[in-house]
């Protein structure tokens, strides 16, 4: 249809519009991090903040600043008044869901995307409620799928269709699992404790590696984040990623060391930071105002001789790779160091083997001061802002060192544990500065892949078959999404949480953005026109023998049918609206944005769309389609507020 590409040029011209409006100064905005989303011009993504640089096999060569962001910089102040506005006080009266707006806000942050029916179901009944029924769900796992999709014969030639299983199983899971809370915890953890089968070699060739990973953070991710750091430690593809597995003690004589990269990045990235924090977040300062450095390079080698030793398990020999990638690694006692192991004020002693050294390794880091404020700094960063308050953060870290949270119907979650996830995450959930909106430093850009997701389940998108659709193979280049799961370039993940674009707004009043990292002039309209194949039916539209043809080639026999309708969405509610565009962008913001686009955004779509008139063959469904771009295109959508 030649109308599909009239919506594609007419909203890729309005999108450029309003962000070069953006930002260029002559113009006010109502929030500041808006002005964020006009930096067009960014580093490509292997430009890292705080100088970190990576190589090819993941390592990051260790700097001394900071990984966090600028916190002194934030409105601390801006949700209270005075102290006691600061405590979180415990109510019967569970009003999160008290409309269909807030309804929307708060499943927005909490899944990867709000359904239509959930606007009217969950209008005026208990958040909490909500919450502890998705606590009670069965976890929708990735490794049960890798398998199916295995080869009989492992020496069978080469089949992208199974190394792919991965992300198919994510992208289903995401847009149709019903345990939501579950897996968007499980991918804010993928985006802190990073591993990626990008590389193409093992990681990528053996697909039960990540899909192990994948199912430890889903399992755990209402657990314990001690748990988490005992098992991504004996996990395959973490070993591999960060080049441990097979490391093996130091030799004098051949000046062998024991591997470095695992104990970097578990205290640098993982655990700590690289400099100590108040509880808070804000950085601790010494007496001359300095900030003040965690460990040095001697921690790091005394650390590393914890971690050797390790390697795929053995027992069963004959067992496929695959097989042995999807267990803990197992322990090689000849290869451990049985040396002294000295890092962060913690000494084990010689001759200690590698299981209790490994223990007592990630005990000590566990039980450090600055492991709290790093790890929920960032969750808040990945569900609900990027510039959390001291206060909000200081709260979470509150719910996470005592293990239980008060939601607010009066019910207490939590195993009453340090490090319980389902404590930390109703506290960053339900927190006041998430369910307040912030006029000023509040908000997220959202990553690219919950804006698809989002788009999915917001229009009830049938037959959940990225297998058939070969964009989604991989999503990650910028002429894509520029974000693929479990496909980061490197253990940095796609973007760093102290990311500050450069000559933004955003950045002049010492915020920080991180998805902005992977936001450029190819990705921008390389978003654009990604969503377009979704939004305006490509897929239904594609030629059958051309498609037949494609999915052939990559060895897979599908019904066409069935093809063609993968990722259909159902319009039919918005086709009943489309006659007046006030009302279609009226419901449009609400499911997509919360009723956040600005008046004037609202009223120049509106104006647009009302000069779409009813098409011969498709009625006002170009309208419905061209609205939806236009929304999710705007910078008021962009920014989740």
């Amino acid at each position: 249809m030649h109308i599909k590409k009239y919506i594609q040029s007419i909203v890729l011209a309005l999108f450029v519009g309003l962000l070069s409006g953006c930002g260029s100064g002559g113009s006010e905005q109502n929030n500041a991090s808006q002005s964020q989303v006009n930096t067009t011009n960014q580093p490509s993504n292997n430009s890292q903040d705080n100088n970190n640089s990576v190589n090819n096999g993941g390592e990051a060569n260790n700097s001394n600043g900071s990984s966090q962001g600028d916190d002194n910089n934030s409105d601390e102040n801006e949700h209270s008044e005075n102290e006691d506005e600061n405590e979180q006080e415990p109510s019967g009266d569970d009003t999160v869901f008290s409309s269909k707006t807030e309804v929307s806000r708060f499943i927005q942050q909490a899944t990867f995307g709000v359904q239509p029916n959930q606007l009217n179901e969950l209008e005026n009944t208990s958040a909490s409620e909500w919450f502890v029924n998705q606590l009670a769900l069965p976890a929708s796992l990735i490794l049960p799928g890798v398998e199916a999709a295995a080869p009989a014969d492992p020496e069978d030639e080469f089949s992208l269709f199974y190394i792919e299983q991965t992300s198919f199983s994510f992208w289903r899971n995401a847009i149709a699992g019903e345990d939501q809370l579950r897996q968007r915890i499980a991918f804010a953890l993928s985006e802190i404790l990073v591993v990626s089968n990008g590389g193409g070699e093992v990681l990528t060739d053996v697909p039960e590696a990540v899909a192990f990973y994948q199912d430890i953070l889903i399992t755990n991710a209402f657990g314990n984040y001690r748990t988490i750091l005992e098992q991504v430690t004996y996990s395959p593809a973490m070993g591999h990623y960060l080049t441990y597995m097979g490391s093996e003690k130091g030799d004098a004589k051949t000046g062998r060391m024991p591997d470095e990269n695992y104990a970097r990045e578990l205290l640098q990235l993982f655990t700590l930071g690289v400099v100590a924090l108040n509880n808070d977040g804000t950085e601790k300062l010494n007496e001359s105002g300095e900030k003040v450095e965690l460990y040095n390079n001697t921690d790091i080698t005394g650390l590393a001789r914890v971690f050797t030793g390790l390697n795929l398990d053995e027992e069963d020999p004959e067992a496929p790779l695959g097989k042995r990638f999807s267990m803990p690694m197992a322990v090689f006692s000849e290869s451990h160091s049985e040396k002294e192991k000295s890092f962060l004020e913690l000494t084990i002693p010689e001759g200690t083997d590698a299981k209790t050294s490994i223990t007592q390794a990630l005990d000590h880091i566990f039980a450090h001061p600055n492991l709290a404020p790093f790890v929920t700094k960032q969750l808040i960063q990945r569900l609900v802002t990027s510039n959390p308050s001291s206060d909000y953060v200081g709260r979470v870290v509150t719910a996470f060192e005592s293990g239980l949270f008060t939601l607010p119907d009066g019910q207490q979650v939590g195993a009453q544990q340090r490090g319980d996830l389902t404590a930390t995450v109703a506290a960053i959930l339900f927190d006041q500065e998430a369910r307040t909106l912030s006029t000023q430093t509040g908000g997220k850009i959202r990553e690219p892949i919950l804006r698809f997701t989002q788009w999915a389940r917001a229009f009830d998108a049938k037959n959940v078959n990225p297998q058939f659709v070969s964009i989604m193979w991989e999503t990650g280049a910028s002429s894509a999404l520029g974000q693929h799961p479990y496909r980061a370039p490197s253990v940095f993940n796609y973007f760093r949480p102290g990311y500050k674009s450069p000559g933004s707004v955003s950045a002049a009043q010492g915020l920080v953005a991180p998805e902005l990292q992977i936001t450029n002039a190819s990705s921008i309209p390389g978003y654009v026109n990604f969503m377009t194949f979704f939004i305006t039916g490509q897929q239904q539209d594609a030629d059958l023998e051309e498609l037949k043809n494609e999915l052939e080639e990559l060895g897979i026999e599908a019904d066409i049918a069935q093809a063609l309708e993968s990722f259909e969405p159902d319009y039919a509610p918005l086709l009943a609206i489309a006659d007046e565009p006030s009302t279609l962008v009226d419901y449009l913001d609400l499911i997509l944005s919360a009723q956040q686009l600005s008046e004037q955004n609202r009223k120049n779509i509106s104006d647009v769309l009302a000069t779409v008139e009813a098409d011969e063959d498709d009625g006002l469904l170009p309208r419905v389609q061209l609205g939806i771009l236009m929304v999710m295109s705007s910078p008021d959508y962009l920014v989740q507020k």
